[in-house]
């Protein structure tokens, strides 16, 4: 893939999964703060956490591996173990170089060579996980979505970046990756509030692993509840996208006694 010949392409998509995420009411999409209601005594590092998230089609939830989930009305009612990952085995898709994880460009492989200096041949997820958080050295939310060449290039942008880049230095180096949406629960000392939030997950050899390159990681107790993986990351990954982030769209979240 030539980066010339898909800068303008990929400006015009960005665009559209942005119009197609506002025009769906998914305004602020990434890291965007969700209504939320918590019960007094719940402690963020109990074992089981439960949660009850209202969206607009709460049976388009797909089995988690981590946390267990039903259909009560409009409301998704989830026990969550620890922190949830999507259930799946590896594809060929989660090592190839596409559209939007486009890590055989021209871009990416001066980071790739650095990391593989720092760290050696098969960096360990920590290992990405920090190196990608140095290589974004702007945390800006005034990108969209970019592709991970982009990200490259400009070293800027929020979750949805490092979940890109990370997931296209996670595959440079043969680990299969693929980029999550979902909801942060974070208490950073003065309450849990939650967050809508992307991250990558990275197969270690026996399973999926959560791995997220931002600063919010380290904000304190967080717990992670993912909804969707990218599935499609090709030029028309913007439809996909915006139609995901539709059906399960969160108004609200209650986090609930523990019990």
């Amino acid at each position: 893939m030539g980066s010339s010949s898909k800068r303008p392409q990929a400006a015009a998509l960005a665009l559209l999964a942005l119009i197609a995420a506002q025009s769906s009411g998914a305004e602020g999409l990434y890291l965007h703060v969700i209504p939320s209601r918590v019960e007094r005594g719940v402690e963020m590092d109990a074992p089981v956490l439960h949660v009850r998230l209202r969206v607009r089609q709460p049976q388009r939830l797909g089995p988690l591996d981590g946390a267990s989930a039903r259909v009560e009305g409009d409301a998704l009612e989830i026990a969550l173990s620890g922190n949830a990952t999507l259930p799946g085995v590896i594809e060929a898709r989660h090592r190839a170089a596409s559209f939007v994880v486009d890590w055989d460009e021209p871009a990416l492989e001066p980071l790739r060579a650095a990391l593989v200096k720092e760290h050696g041949a098969s960096p360990s997820l920590e290992a990405l996980r920090e190196y990608t958080g140095r290589a974004i050295a702007n945390k800006t939310m005034a990108r969209g979505w970019d592709l991970a060449s982009v990200v490259a290039r400009n070293g800027a942008g929020d979750c949805t970046e490092h979940a890109v880049l990370l997931a296209a230095l996670a595959r440079a180096v043969g680990r299969p990756a693929r980029v999550v949406v979902g909801v942060l629960l974070a208490d950073p000392g003065d309450g849990v509030a939650a967050f809508g939030h992307a991250w990558a997950e990275i197969h270690d050899g026996a399973a999926w692993r959560r791995v997220d390159a931002t600063p919010v990681a380290d904000w304190g107790r967080v717990r992670y509840l993912p909804l969707f993986a990218l599935e499609d990351e090709g030029p028309g990954y913007a439809m996909g996208l915006a139609a995901a982030t539709q059906a399960l769209w969160v108004r609200e979240i209650e986090v609930l006694e523990t019990r």
